[in-house]
């Protein structure tokens, strides 16, 4: 009788793992621990749990309106986000005009280092509001008049973008006027909102029934804005928009 060999033992299956801290017995291996697949260089995972916590720490920021800044290469021309030179400081003249409290400093008149103080100050406040506004974007914003006190302006600048002017839309006719009462008009690239004193259809408006209320010019980095007061320039658009176009120039 021929011998037969011993039969070949099946291949083992794997074996169950081992209840925690339970140490493996001898001859037997720890359960295979699962290894996640390499991720290619210079790439993220989403799956990540640090980065899926990062995106959702961005989206819930972005839905309660807290601004996130995803990428440093915005130009920085954005509405508010302070662009351009982060300095900006005020032209010691303006079209001819000198600043306000110079001039209440050189009249010699009672209080009047005082009075040019209080200017001084409540210019320096009024530009530290604006850059609140603004983000913290440089800005500034100062008074200048002429010698006589007939033509007084204030310019407000920032460095930052901001919106067109905006006015309502009436149509005068409707109210039998000449022109609305509120009206927008452009000379280049300054925008400038009017306010015009009514004249009845039929009439010619008069030449001092224009009232400017405020000029604009606004680009990547900066808005320079001027507000005419007196009897000077505020009835003469164009200056004023002249006046905003210098002060541009030597501001941008």
């Amino acid at each position: 009788m021929t011998e037969q060999p011993p039969p070949t033992p099946p291949a083992p299956q794997g074996l169950p793992p081992l209840p925690a801290g339970v140490p493996p017995q001898p001859g037997q291996l720890p359960a295979a621990v699962p290894v996640a697949p390499p991720q290619p260089r210079g790439r993220i995972s989403l799956r990540n749990p640090l980065v899926s916590a990062a995106i959702g720490l961005v989206v819930g920021l972005a839905a309660v309106g807290i601004p996130v800044l995803l990428s440093d290469d915005d130009g920085g021309g954005g509405f508010g986000g302070g662009g351009g030179r982060g300095e900006l400081s005020a032209p010691a003249k303006l079209d001819g005009l000198r600043p306000l409290a110079e001039i209440q400093r050189s009249n010699g008149v009672a209080k009047a280092e005082k009075n040019a103080d209080g200017i001084t100050k409540d210019e320096r406040k009024s530009g530290e509001r604006l850059s609140e506004a603004y983000g913290g974007a440089a800005a500034v914003m100062k008074q200048y008049a002429d010698g006589d006190g007939q033509t007084t302006v204030t310019l407000t600048a920032v460095r930052s973008r901001s919106p067109e002017p905006y006015v309502t839309y009436v149509d005068p006719k409707r109210l039998g006027l000449v022109k609305p009462l509120e009206e927008l008009k452009t000379f280049g690239d300054v925008s400038c909102v009017l306010y015009n004193q009514p004249t009845n259809a039929g009439s010619e408006p008069a030449a001092d029934s224009v009232h400017v209320t405020y000029c604009q010019r606004t680009g990547d980095g900066l808005t320079v804005q001027i507000r005419p007061a007196g009897s000077g320039v505020a009835n003469r658009p164009e200056k004023v928009a002249d006046i905003v176009n210098a002060a541009w120039s030597e501001m941008s």
